[in-house]
């Protein structure tokens, strides 16, 4: 349905046309029947973008579909949008508040330049990440790959799509991340962490050998000796995922795929020198094994890749039972990564120390 979202006058407010009882639907149709005079349904669309007063007509075809229309000449037709939930709004509140305090420029509703989708929170700094919180089902024709693929064609690095609903999550076809379910309050309390159940991994590598329970991706029973590459759950928080994607510090894997993932960029490193044809999503990608199929079956010694340090440490409580590298050393506090010689404040962010000029954001601000 397009041009679902309206402003009705009579005091209920921002309604979605789609999914209003039937009884309602009629009512407001019987009053709205003379609509540029009634002045009762507002296009929602045009007045958050443009501050425009577009009265709708509103009616229903033969075969029952509900059309809500723009007068002749007055505009074209609005994709269908869902109507955000409080939660909704409390989570992009939260990206929003993360980011800034980050250093990263955070734009709420940021349409594209070619006009053809929007983000629920852009977060701007070494790259642009659309951020997408989905709490509801997707419609036909307006799901989350269709989205993905506009956003990419707008020239933004990548769209984080985040749900708390494992329904959602299992249904959809791009690479998703899936935290905890919480209430709003535990949303808008900064100091409540949402912690990332699924859409986030980190790589693995084990030598196959036929000395333990585990399938060879090759389909052999006696262990064919090679490096195999796999994925397990890894742990971060929703916070610490903002703070870290705009500075290219998390990326996506198979971003248009249904068994995509994000990992750090030094997982990302690991995955690239076991497919090093892998560019983006394609067919190639989708045929890398799952870690649900490398488990339990056949024959193969699983043992972490021992040279690879982790550039993140686990978070506390974080641990998912498998053996860890070592973690990495910190910078050296109060000093400017980019430059040792930089002068003025310098903070911690995501992506290290930086000092005002290095700061992540920087480069849109210039």
């Amino acid at each position: 349905m397009f041009n679902n979202l309206t402003y009705l006058t009579d005091g209920r407010g921002k309604v979605n046309a789609a999914t209003m009882p039937d009884h309602e639907w009629a009512r407001l149709v019987a009053d709205n029947l003379l609509s540029t005079r009634r002045k009762l349904v507002k296009c929602a669309w045009c007045w958050d973008e443009d501050q425009v007063t577009h009265w709708m007509k509103t009616y229903s075809r033969a075969n029952g579909t509900r059309v809500v229309s723009h007068q002749p000449g007055e505009g074209t037709d609005h994709p269908y949008r869902a109507l955000e939930s409080d939660e909704h709004k409390a989570c992009c509140d939260r990206v929003e508040r993360v980011g800034t305090a980050e250093g990263y420029r955070a734009r709420r509703e940021s349409v594209a330049p070619d006009g053809r989708t929007r983000s629920d929170v852009l977060l701007v700094g070494d790259l642009e990440v659309a951020y997408e919180m989905q709490h509801s089902p997707f419609k036909q024709g307006h799901g989350a790959t269709e989205r993905t693929r506009r956003a990419l064609a707008a020239k933004r690095d990548a769209v984080a799509w985040h749900t708390d609903s494992p329904t959602i999550a299992n249904s959809a076809k791009v690479a998703m991340l899936r935290s905890n379910q919480a209430k709003l309050p535990q949303i808008e309390n900064p100091n409540y962490q949402l912690r990332i159940l699924g859409g986030f991994r980190k790589s693995m590598v084990w030598k196959c050998t036929a000395r333990d329970g585990h399938r060879c991706p090759d389909r052999r029973f006696t262990g064919c000796g090679k490096d195999h590459y796999g994925t397990e759950p890894g742990a971060i928080s929703l916070d610490d995922f903002i703070r870290q994607a705009p500075a290219g510090l998390v990326v996506p894997v198979r971003p248009m795929d249904r068994l995509g993932y994000w990992i750090s960029a030094r997982d990302y490193e690991i995955y690239r020198e076991h497919h090093p044809g892998a560019e983006g999503d394609g067919p190639a990608l989708s045929r890398v094994p799952s870690a649900s199929r490398l488990e339990g079956y056949g024959h193969s010694r699983l043992s972490a890749a021992e040279d690879h340090e982790p550039l993140i440490p686990v978070q506390r409580g974080g641990s998912t039972g498998g053996r860890s590298a070592p973690v990495v050393a910190r910078p050296v506090p109060g000093v400017c990564e980019v430059r040792s010689d930089c002068t003025g404040r310098v903070r911690p962010y995501a992506c290290g120390w930086r000092c005002d000029g290095h700061r992540p954001g920087r480069r849109a601000e210039v």
